[in-house]
């Protein structure tokens, strides 16, 4: 899977240009604010229509303009696609080829892409939120039907709070209750992906770790569920939690019990690295689990996703950074990295297929040394 170029209009800082991108690894270098992030970012929303940054697709509407339009022109099993969206303030278009699209299922799984941030650096010991956050969109790249389960869950967790807040729930239990069925309905299908993806993932990332770090990390994954389930993560364990809990949710206003309570945990030598792994520790175990989703995505007979790596290479240690780039090279795919420096990505600078600068929302390609 890969992407031949997009073009851009109305998106953050970008100026209205086309993008032609190498099948290989593409550099993208330029000082900070100047629109790298916002590239991945385009990618990133193109293929999954929501964005690693901002939680309302309208925010990424440049200030002056009143729509945002992206045309990605991809190749999935060496089949050209086209892929084109748009923002505005009424919501967003889809088409696929010509063809406008309807339903976001038939758009979804087009083009599977994998974004690494400096956030994820940070989420072995930060907010559980970032952890869901990670395995949420590592999850869409295996089963793109689970971004339309967060959605539907998020969109009842919301309304139930509403009514739980207004001091509704005893006025109106059949509207309580009509919430919490659509809750259980798509919360179940949440956890069980997640917990299915987190025991697929663990074999992997003792082996990758153990390779980031010249075998002095041992480790698994554990998955929490932020309720009390059966086996298979039913329906009817989610709503009976629910039920269980409503007279406290009744007293606090919030629901208690769910995936919103979801979380990861990732044991280190036997030990949580959420209470013990040091800063190098956490970072390498960030870079362990991306690597072993791109790696269990390779596995599994789909198309190698494109690997979009926002500048992580700046909180890496030298060891840790050129084996990270070394991974991602055997991959062989499609790979979008962006620095400041290109010292920073020294270990693939003379590999790359392309190196672009990026000035004042100006992608070109590099003339000359940088």
């Amino acid at each position: 899977m890969r992407i031949q170029s997009i073009h851009i209009q109305g998106f953050r800082n970008l100026i209205t240009q086309t993008v032609e991108l190498s099948d290989g690894i593409n550099l993208l270098v330029g000082d900070n604010g100047q629109g790298k992030t916002n590239l991945l970012e385009a990618l990133h929303v193109l293929a999954t229509l929501r964005s690693f940054r901002a939680s309302n697709l309208r925010d990424l509407i440049h200030h002056e303009a009143k729509e945002a339009e992206l045309l990605g022109e991809v190749f999935a099993d060496e089949i050209p696609l086209k892929m084109r969206l748009r923002i505005d303030g009424k919501g967003r278009q889809l088409w696929l080829g010509d063809k406008a699209v309807r339903s976001v299922a038939e758009y979804l799984g087009s083009l599977s892409v994998v974004a690494f941030t400096p956030d994820d650096l940070s989420m072995i010991k930060g907010a559980p939120a970032l952890r869901r956050r990670f395995i949420d969109r590592a999850a869409f790249l295996f089963r793109p039907s689970h971004l339309q389960a967060v959605r539907d869950f998020s969109t009842s967790l919301k309304a139930r709070n509403r009514l739980l807040q207004e001091d509704r729930a005893g006025k109106d239990p059949a509207l309580l209750a009509s919430f919490s069925e659509l809750l259980a309905e798509a919360g179940s299908k949440v956890s069980a992906t997640r917990a299915w993806l987190i025991e697929m993932l663990s074999p992997r990332i003792g082996e990758i770790l153990s390779f980031l770090s010249d075998g002095h990390i041992r480790a698994q994954l554990r998955f929490q569920a932020g309720w009390k389930h059966d086996s298979s993560f039913s329906k009817e364990s989610l709503a009976e939690a629910l039920d269980q809990g409503l007279e406290r949710d009744r007293r606090r206003g919030t629901t208690g019990t769910g995936p919103q309570g979801d979380d990861l945990d990732v044991i280190l030598n036997q030990a949580s690295a959420r209470r013990y792994a040091s800063q190098g520790q956490q970072r390498a175990v960030a870079v362990a689990l991306m690597l072993a989703v791109v790696d269990s995505a390779v596995s599994s007979g789909a198309e190698q996703p494109v690997i979009l790596l926002d500048d992580v290479s700046s909180e890496l240690d030298a060891l840790r950074r050129e084996r990270l780039f070394e991974r991602v090279r055997a991959f062989g795919g499609q790979v979008l990295i962006t620095a400041t420096e290109a010292k920073l990505v020294e270990p693939v600078y003379e590999k790359a297929a392309q190196v672009l600068t990026v000035h004042e929302g100006r992608i070109e390609q590099a003339s000359g040394g940088l």
